[in-house]
């Protein structure tokens, strides 16, 4: 029996996509065939990898396009997340955002990094919340 991983809120898996090539059982819950808001997970999941809307969180995205933030309505989506970890109880899980004002809600993240930090050639500070092994940098200041 292959562990299975629940990648919520995944849009194209690519950051799941390690885990189904290592063999997992990837369920990948995003829109417009899956959502969080209503999905019932199934017993004996292993991990938990959630990447909830950025949209009223990002510092970016309400200085790009100014408009009035409404955290209440992201939430929705966040505490979706947070109830899947809950009732799954995984061995590990891992929440992502652009570092901004999700830090408000989840308190201090477990970690932060840039992806250049990886060998990718872009920025985009990035926060993950959760109980998972922090991954070495392969790049520092």
């Amino acid at each position: 029996m292959s562990k299975i991983i629940l990648d919520l809120c995944g849009g194209t898996g690519s950051w799941s996509k390690p885990y189904r090539d290592a063999g997992y059982d990837v369920r990948l819950i995003t829109l417009p065939e899956h959502d969080v808001l209503n999905y019932t997970p199934p017993e004996n999941v292993y991990g938990v990898l959630a990447a909830p809307p950025c949209t009223e969180f990002s510092v970016l995205n309400c200085l790009a396009e100014p408009r009035k933030r409404n955290p209440e309505e992201g939430l929705i989506v966040v505490n979706a997340c947070l109830n899947i970890i809950k009732n799954t109880q995984p061995v590990f899980y891992a929440i992502e955002n652009p570092v901004g004002f999700l830090k408000d809600y989840l308190g201090k993240p477990n970690f932060t990094f840039q992806p250049w930090e990886f060998g990718d050639a872009w920025t985009k500070r990035t926060a993950i919340w959760g109980v998972f092994n922090k991954p070495e940098k392969i790049y520092t200041d």
